[in-house]
């Protein structure tokens, strides 16, 4: 008898849960982060450590005010782990860049996130 799709989605989504608040958990513990700021700083970092302000909150999937809240966060770290700067071309626009700090952050758990990735996926 074929597994039922909803069952499929539910055993999908529960294993997400798990990894998430194992994510959650570590990350908060090893790097002072949230999910939430650990994937802005991946997607910097996997973007050249420069993105437009709209298209990491694309990425993201967070609405503006969410985005604002994480990005002012991610800015009042000691040291900030991103830089905020107006875009020359177009004073609209905001440029997001990973510091050397934020950087730092995102490698010193990467070998732990990857290994509860890893129990999960693989």
């Amino acid at each position: 008898m074929e597994t039922p799709l909803m069952s499929e989605w539910l055993d999908y989504t529960k294993k997400k849960s798990v990894v998430e608040k194992k994510l959650e958990d570590m990350l908060k513990k090893n790097g002072d982060l949230t999910t939430s700021e650990y994937y802005a700083l991946y997607q910097l970092n996997q973007n050249g450590c420069h993105m437009r302000l709209n298209d990491l909150g694309s990425y993201l999937c967070l609405s503006q005010s969410a985005l604002s809240r994480l990005i002012k966060r991610l800015e009042d770290k000691n040291p900030p782990f991103i830089e905020r700067r107006i875009c020359v071309d177009d004073k609209r626009g905001i440029y997001i860049d990973l510091t050397d700090e934020g950087l730092r952050v995102l490698l010193s758990v990467e070998k732990d996130v990857n290994t509860i990735l890893k129990e999960y996926f693989i």
